[in-house]
């Protein structure tokens, strides 16, 4: 009996010193939404793992871009499954031994940095798998990357079990880091003890200036929504569906008019009393949607961006719109935090650059992902990069020129927030390949009757002056000068992106030559002024085409009288203008031959 007590003596000790269970035996994560587990096989301890003995740590080993896709998860034998690490690091890579346990000298893993060496406190709490369970069996490391366009591998995890698991929060302050089980380290907006820790949603105009494109008649932009809140952002579908009008079960696939149900959102409210954080949970105004182009779940009208010309107004939300992007739905999730994505967090569009360490209850939260349970916690942001659909706005008609993109975050104000006047960003474009603004210019031919020729744009509008009080809307016009002399032609070219202005000195000194032609061909109008008939005679040399055009004094043509091929000697004709019905004025009559042009001017003094 003696020998008996001495041996369990003898053994309890050993059977309750640390142990460390470990496996190379990792392989690919699969990218967008599929959740892998990698087995550990776990033997030879007591069959009951509790508060004097339990799961003491966690680590593993992986690589992987663009930490903030990915959630991490333990599962027991029994189960029950822990959150290790929920969409952290934002845009940083890997995760480099890398060990979780809830007394984490390097804080929460929220609050760290890719690739996150050392021990954190896990955004889940370990000691939920040490519930009086047998230990021995299957153990795994669950990974979901839950985003498009990125991979990695698991390289190694182990479980370390020992006496006495740690209850602590850890992160180097008295009261640790503000999380569901820690009130005394969230602190209130209004400086007491007893409030709703709400969010506050904002947009970046840093990213939006960073990442863009532009092409002719399209701009694609990423976007962020930044939480710099007193507490998460979380959403949780309701199981309330419907299709149209009509209430559907949730899991009805698709509604009769091919399109996705529409289920309507709770959104999670946490409330500090002292040291106590309870939470309960509200119906919005906000409704989630399946989106087959990503395969998730997204929570629909979550941004809206539109271009935008700045007025005297610092809202930018009132400036005029010059064009629209769509309202885009996103996977609310945290792909970035105030302190990796530096200058994204700001109180405002004018307010101070943010990290982490600004936003007091950072970085508290408990859900995010692309399910029907989706959140950003405090101090984080989701991403939603200019590649994924939905990201442009169309400029189809859109002058090149300096404008503004505004993003608005929540632009229906479906969820509660602490501030809804700050969830605005304006960030600065000058467009470039879009339609430009007019640029006049002109050439000319002839004189006294010159042919001017618009060489901008033929979509423009015209307006010419000729310098001698005559004008003109035509786009190529042409005007016969009276007079010689030095005129001042103008033409304005407008559109609408704007008008330009050009200005050209013309020379006439032609007029006496083409009267000496009208001379050498015996060309004359008798009586001159005219009242109602006048005879026009004139002398053809040789055989030749003729023809009679009479012009106003602005150049344009008001009469046409073809002769056709006329033999050489002399001819005469009755000519009616009292018949034309024009104006009283001057105009000049042209003969025109092959050879020769010669004009008269013609008075009419009354109709």
């Amino acid at each position: 009996m003696k020998n008996f007590l001495l041996s369990i003596l003898l053994c309890t000790p050993f059977l309750l010193s640390a142990q460390t269970f470990t496996t190379t035996l990792g392989g690919p994560i699969p990218d967008n939404n599929t959740e892998v587990c990698f087995p550990l096989s776990v033997s030879g301890l007591l069959a009951q793992i509790d508060t004097a003995f339990g799961v003491a740590q966690v680590c593993v080993n992986l690589t992987h871009t663009w930490d903030g896709d990915l959630k991490i998860r333990l599962r027991a034998p029994d189960g029950t499954y822990i959150l290790l690490s929920s969409n952290n690091g934002g845009s940083g890579d890997n995760y480099t031994n890398t060990c979780f346990a809830m007394n984490g000298a390097s804080g929460l893993i929220g609050a760290g940095a890719a690739p996150f060496p050392g021990t954190y406190v896990p955004n889940g709490d370990i000691n939920g798998v040490n519930n009086n369970q047998n230990p021995n069996g299957t153990w795994s490391i669950c990974i979901t990357d839950e985003v498009p366009a990125d991979a990695g591998s698991l390289l190694s995890f182990s479980v370390t079990f020992g006496p006495n698991p740690p209850h602590g929060t850890g992160g180097g302050s008295s009261s640790g880091p503000c999380s569901s089980s820690n009130g005394l380290g969230c602190l209130c907006p209004d400086g007491t003890s007893n409030c709703d820790l709400l969010p506050d949603m904002t947009a970046s105009a840093l990213i939006i200036q960073n990442q863009h494109t532009e092409s002719p008649g399209l701009i694609t932009l990423s976007n962020a929504t930044p939480n710099i809140g007193w507490g998460p952002m979380e959403i949780h579908g309701s199981s309330s569906c419907w299709c149209d009008t009509v209430t559907v079960a949730c899991s009805t696939p698709i509604c009769p008019d091919g399109s996705y149900p529409k289920q309507k959102l709770k959104q999670t409210i946490y409330h500090k009393s002292g040291s106590v954080i309870t939470s309960h949970d509200t119906l919005t105004n906000g409704v989630m949607s399946y989106h087959p182009s990503h395969g998730h779940v997204h929570v629909d009208n979550w941004a809206e961006f539109t271009l935008r010309r700045a007025t005297s107004n610092p809202d930018a939300t009132t400036w005029p719109i010059v064009a629209t992007g769509s309202k885009v739905s996103f996977c609310l999730i945290n792909l970035g935090d105030c302190t990796s994505d530096y200058g994204y967090c700001r109180d405002g569009n004018y307010g101070p650059v943010m990290t982490m360490a600004d936003v007091p209850n950072a970085p508290f939260g408990m859900v995010s992902g692309c399910g029907t349970d989706q959140g950003i916690y405090v101090g984080n942001l989701d991403i939603y990069s200019e590649g994924l659909s939905g990201m442009s706005i169309d400029l189809t008609g859109v002058c090149n020129g300096d404008y503004y993109i505004v993003s608005i975050t929540d632009p229906d104000n479906n969820f509660l927030e602490a501030d809804e006047t700050n969830n605005w960003a304006a960030a600065p474009i000058t467009l470039t390949q879009q339609t430009p603004a007019p640029v006049a210019s002109f050439t000319h031919t002839g004189a006294p009757n010159v042919q001017f020729y618009n060489t901008a744009s033929t979509t423009y509008t015209f307006q010419w002056y000729f310098g001698d009080g005559g004008s003109s809307t035509n786009q190529n016009p042409s005007h016969v000068y009276t007079a010689n002399g030095v005129y001042n032609v103008t033409l304005i070219v407008s559109s609408p992106c704007g008008s330009d202005t050009t200005t050209q000195i013309l020379n006439i000194t032609a007029v006496g030559i083409e009267s000496s032609v009208a001379a050498s061909l015996g060309y004359s109008v008798y009586p001159n002024p005219v009242t109602e008939n006048t005879t026009i005679s004139y002398y053809i040399p040789e055989r030749t085409n003729v023809a009679f055009e009479l012009y106003n004094t602005i150049g344009q043509k008001v009469y046409s009288l073809p002769k056709g091929i006329q033999e050489n000697g002399h001819y005469e004709f009755n000519f009616n203008m009292k018949a034309l019905n024009l104006e009283n004025g001057v105009y000049i009559l042209q003969l025109k031959t092959d050879a020769k042009t010669a004009g008269i001017r013609i008075a009419q003094l009354e109709k």
